[in-house]
């Protein structure tokens, strides 16, 4: 499926460097709209917030704290994304597949110290008893590593069923179904069984029958 005549040196119409500019512009609009719509969910979280019975006195830095969590882990898997391309191009010389796997890791290795560090810190805040903060930022990274692998695997498919093989862009598509849809797997697992599992909000729970006061014997009323 893989096999073809591209110049894998990065002189072809195909090769590795030619595609990775070529999706150079898809990353930078999905950057800036990681960096956009967390505003959109700073309202929203402010405006639960103030519905709330009681404010919560850590929703800023809750929200920072998600915000840095969830940029390390989408940057995460642009590394992991880069390793398994590395691994798959084959052909590619050995410089070629240095000049992918090293900034691979140099994405992994930081963003994944980012991604444990705020995990850390968000276990010594109240993020376990008001999760608002933490529920929306985990629907918005399922969402956005959703929307890349179902992206991915439509993009495999139409190479799939062409006429010809895909050559080095099949690999690089085939690397983004690998480590996106799993981790869209394992995300959507995780955050449905967090959320089925979590008792319903005090506002949906049915009213308490009325306490009764027992009356004293002898003021109870006789048998006829």
């Amino acid at each position: 499926m893989f096999d073809d005549d591209d110049d894998f040196g990065g002189r072809g119409l195909m090769g590795p460097m030619f595609i990775l500019q070529a999706l150079g512009p898809m990353v930078m609009m999905m950057a800036l709209i990681g960096l956009m719509f967390p505003l959109l969910l700073y309202v929203v979280a402010r405006w639960r917030d103030h519905r709330a019975p009681t404010a919560d006195p850590q929703l800023g830095l809750k929200f920072a704290l998600h915000f840095f969590r969830i940029q390390g882990y989408q940057l995460v898997l642009a590394g992991l994304f880069m390793l398994v391309y590395s691994v798959l191009a084959k052909k590619l010389p050995s410089e070629a597949r240095e000049l992918i796997w090293r900034p691979a890791l140099g994405l992994v290795v930081p963003a994944g110290l980012v991604f444990g560090l705020m995990t850390t810190f968000l276990g010594k805040t109240n993020n376990d008893v008001s999760p608002a903060v933490g529920r929306l930022f985990n629907g918005y990274n399922l969402m956005v590593t959703g929307i890349i692998g179902f992206v991915a695997l439509i993009m495999g498919f139409q190479l799939l069923f062409q006429k010809g093989p895909s050559g080095d862009l099949g690999r690089v598509v085939w690397s983004a179904i690998l480590v996106y849809t799993t981790a869209a797997a394992v995300q959507g697992a995780l955050f449905g069984r967090a959320v089925l599992d979590a008792p319903p909000p005090a506002s949906l729970e049915p009213p308490a029958p009325p306490a009764t006061a027992e009356v004293p014997g002898p003021m109870q009323r006789p048998l006829a």
